[in-house]
């Protein structure tokens, strides 16, 4: 690549250590500046880099802590549920408790259809009360956001 000339004013003792570093290395003063101007570019560019990456760790942890509280919301629900369920079912004598695991067998598989059906389809009872509000990502909605 063709060079051009410039004229710049440092200090005489950084002069002095460049000029005695091109002799030690056997280049020309001109290729030792050129060589710190390259890594003062090179360190700045990566300084860059490390910013943008924190922030965007920055705003992935954001969107884990928000995950995690949902977890932590949906398994108060759920253990609330559960007690109140328990202290309200009436128990069950020796001899029904067969059938009776059998039917909610059956309707615990009809939930599980019907709660993988409707989400391979990208939509939830959540996404369908609260609308835009709720995010939805796919594993391709991320991969623009390396680029960020």
């Amino acid at each position: 690549m063709p060079r051009a000339k410039i004229t710049a004013y440092i200090n005489q003792d950084l002069v002095a250590a460049m000029r005695r570093l091109a002799v030690h290395q056997g280049r020309s003063a001109s290729d030792v500046l050129e060589d710190a101007v390259h890594r003062f570019f090179d360190a700045t560019r990566q300084e860059g880099e490390h910013h943008a990456l924190m922030a965007r760790f920055d705003r992935i942890m954001a969107r884990l802590a928000l995950l995690e509280q949902g977890q932590e919301t949906l398994f108060e629900l759920t253990a609330h549920t559960t007690r109140f369920v328990m202290s309200v079912s009436p128990d069950i004598p020796e001899m029904d408790k067969a059938d009776v695991n059998a039917r909610g067998s059956e309707r615990f598989r009809n939930v599980i259809a019907a709660m993988v059906a409707k989400l391979r389809t990208g939509r939830s009872i959540l996404r369908d009360q609260f609308g835009p509000t709720i995010e939805h990502s796919t594993p391709d909605s991320h991969v623009g956001a390396a680029a960020e």
